[in-house]
């Protein structure tokens, strides 16, 4: 008795192991003259990389773009204020990020300033695009923003994210008892 419920315990688990095997060419099934019902794929939308630049006024022909470096490109290049690459020529983004050229603080993004940068003989490379009579959008160190890999990091969030492990785990030690 007992071997016939094991039996019907494992049928249901065979039968949907069945279902999931998925037909392949090593099954004998064959493709021959079948139609091709796919539907196209679609074009390849990437854009092209931006120009590379080693100086800020190499990018002065494009409008509101500034030579940068991302964290994800070890190039520096001419840059929309959102860091992508400008489209024929022209950049919609609004802000900009860390490192882009600016006249004042409102066109940087939150967390940023406009000023001048410290550029040294020892300064980055990324920074020595610069004259140093140019200003670019900083960390706002003053609020608690600090820069680490080419971005700011927000004390503030920080803080927040303590807070809320600490509530968590507050919980999980009241639901366990």
């Amino acid at each position: 008795m007992r071997g016939k419920r094991e039996i019907a315990a494992l049928i249901p688990i065979v039968i949907v192991a069945m279902l999931n095997v998925k037909c392949s060419n090593g099954f004998g099934i064959s493709s021959f003259g079948k139609a091709n019902t796919d539907p196209p794929k679609p074009a390849s939308t990437t854009t092209p990389p931006a120009r590379p630049c080693t100086r800020q006024a190499e990018c002065a022909g494009i409008s509101s773009s500034s030579c940068v470096r991302t964290h994800y490109d070890p190039t520096t290049r001419c840059l929309c204020g959102d860091n992508q690459p400008p489209v024929n020529g022209q950049c919609d983004s609004q802000t900009k990020a860390l490192y882009h050229a600016c006249a004042n603080s409102d066109e940087c993004n939150d967390g940023l300033i406009c000023g001048t940068p410290n550029i040294t003989g020892t300064a980055p490379a990324h920074l020595r695009v610069h004259a140093p009579q140019d200003k670019i959008c900083l960390c706002d160190a003053e609020n608690g923003f600090v820069e680490k890999e080419h971005t700011c990091s927000d004390a503030d969030i920080l803080k927040t994210s303590l807070v809320a492990i600490f509530v968590v785990s507050c919980i999980r030690k009241i639901l366990a008892n």
